[in-house]
């Protein structure tokens, strides 16, 4: 279940695809599972092991739509995206069948064609998606530098023992809109206290007149965001938790 395991053997068993094009995303595939996977990649012209974020995106949309908005911001910081899809796109995220296996195998697909630095890699993610960003984060602080969310909270006392398995106190930063119908401020505070009260640095932006989607975020926020994603790095290579699917989180 480590990480650091997983890496370099996928490497050698999946097809690795060509290097992605300087100014495009590209949509790619692979089967995890029996499954053909969709995820996309946007990775600038660089020189040397640079950042990456990983964008999970919110229910009922697909990766393609946040890396189309963190596009710029990525080509002018020079750190790669990577967007994957969930499996059922109209549901959204679920630990079972889009679970850290999921995702490390998509990493390692990235990671296998392009030169990442270990200590930069980030989460973010957009309402359904931020759920599972945080969830995610959680679950795997040792290996991802920071955590940032839009539109998103933990509404349930179920979710917030994902909390308890953060083994680094992982920075975490959510941005939510005030006129939020689906995730209220009330869920965001207390979701801000429980990761406080858990030594987890966290952030919180309130985005006056904002609404849910993230079509209505401002045309900094990007930059913001990635303001704060960037500043943060591992103190030394990952370290990976052992750990396996837990019914109670979610």
């Amino acid at each position: 279940m480590f990480l650091g395991r997983v890496f370099p053997v996928l490497a050698l068993l999946l097809l690795l695809r060509p290097a992605v094009a300087a100014d495009e995303i590209a949509r790619q595939t692979l089967t995890f599972d029996g499954r053909e996977r969709t995820y996309h990649v946007y990775a600038p012209a660089a020189s040397g092991p640079t950042p990456m974020v990983v964008l999970l995106h919110g229910s009922g949309s697909q990766g393609a739509f946040l890396a189309q908005y963190w596009k710029d911001t990525a080509s002018r910081n020079g750190f790669v995206l990577l967007a994957p899809d969930s499996l059922h796109p109209e549901i959204g995220w679920d630990l079972r069948t889009d679970g850290p296996d999921y995702i490390r195998a998509v990493m390692a697909r990235v990671t296998a064609a392009h030169a990442i630095d270990p200590r930069r890699i980030y989460l973010f993610g957009q309402s359904g998606g931020a759920v599972y960003a945080l969830e995610l984060g959680m679950l795997e602080s040792e290996f991802f530098a920071a955590v940032a969310i839009h539109a998103g909270a933990w509404r349930h006392i179920e979710e917030y023992k994902a909390a308890d398995y953060a083994a680094r106190k992982i920075p975490v930063s959510i941005a939510v809109g005030d006129q939020d119908v689906y995730f209220p401020l009330d869920s965001v505070r207390n979701t801000e206290r429980v990761l406080a009260q858990h030594g987890i640095p966290i952030d919180v932006t309130i985005l006056k007149n904002g609404l849910h989607a993230y079509s209505n975020v401002p045309p900094d926020f990007a930059d913001t965001t990635w303001g704060f994603l960037g500043r943060h790095a591992l103190e030394s290579d990952p370290k990976y938790a052992d750990y396996a699917y837990r019914p109670g989180i979610r």
